[in-house]
């Protein structure tokens, strides 16, 4: 058991105060903490209860961190837990947060992975996009529940980037080449890419 001795507001964060207990000094908490556990000078803290504070604190600040990151842009839950570890936080207390947030609502790969496709349809194949999204994290059966709900045809898609690939080329089974080649690499099918250029290829 000790005495508070001392409580005094950091210099370069206005919003957190340094803890001192018998003169020294014992941790830095938020000045919310401080108010929600009546923390003042001449009170006696013993350790247990200053670590279960601190704890609550620390967990408290990984979650305001990791919602103004989320709230820029929807992220992943390796994404928001990778974010938290290189802030500094145990990777036990990322997955804690990672859970609270997606018991939230504020995370949710399926949902992640339903706007990924969309905003990609007309540039990437599903090889690709599944190649990226499971990089980032996201489990294979999240993407194709994402897929499910999705409306998508590739083929058109890899017409519609051929048709733009080709756009002032000349036909010539080099270009052919070059286009079924850049199109493999943008994630769409053999099947698929055969669809996109059938056209190109009659006209030969």
């Amino acid at each position: 058991m000790g005495k508070i001795t001392s409580l005094s507001v950091q210099k370069n964060n206005k919003n957190r105060v340094n803890v001192f207990i018998d003169d020294e000094f014992s941790a830095g908490l938020s000045l919310e903490s401080v108010y929600k556990y009546s923390l003042k000078v001449g009170l006696e803290l013993d350790k247990e209860k200053l670590n279960q504070i601190v704890s609550e604190n620390e967990k408290a600040d990984a979650i305001t961190k990791a919602t103004a990151y989320i709230s820029k842009a929807i992220k992943t839950k390796r994404q928001v837990k990778d974010y938290l570890i290189k802030k500094g936080y145990s990777e036990e207390l990322a997955y804690q947060v990672v859970d609270k947030l997606k018991e939230y609502g504020y995370i949710d790969d399926k949902e992640y992975s339903k706007r990924y496709i969309e905003s990609t349809k007309n540039t990437q194949g599903k090889r690709l996009v599944e190649y990226k999204l499971m990089s980032k994290g996201v489990k294979k059966e999240d993407i194709e529940t994402a897929y499910n709900q999705s409306e998508i045809e590739y083929e058109k898609s890899a017409r519609n980037l051929a048709e733009k690939y080709l756009k002032n080329k000349e036909i010539t089974k080099e270009n052919l080449v070059k286009a079924y080649r850049y199109l493999i690499g943008r994630g769409y099918s053999y099947d698929q890419v055969d669809y996109a250029l059938k056209e190109f290829k009659e006209s030969l």
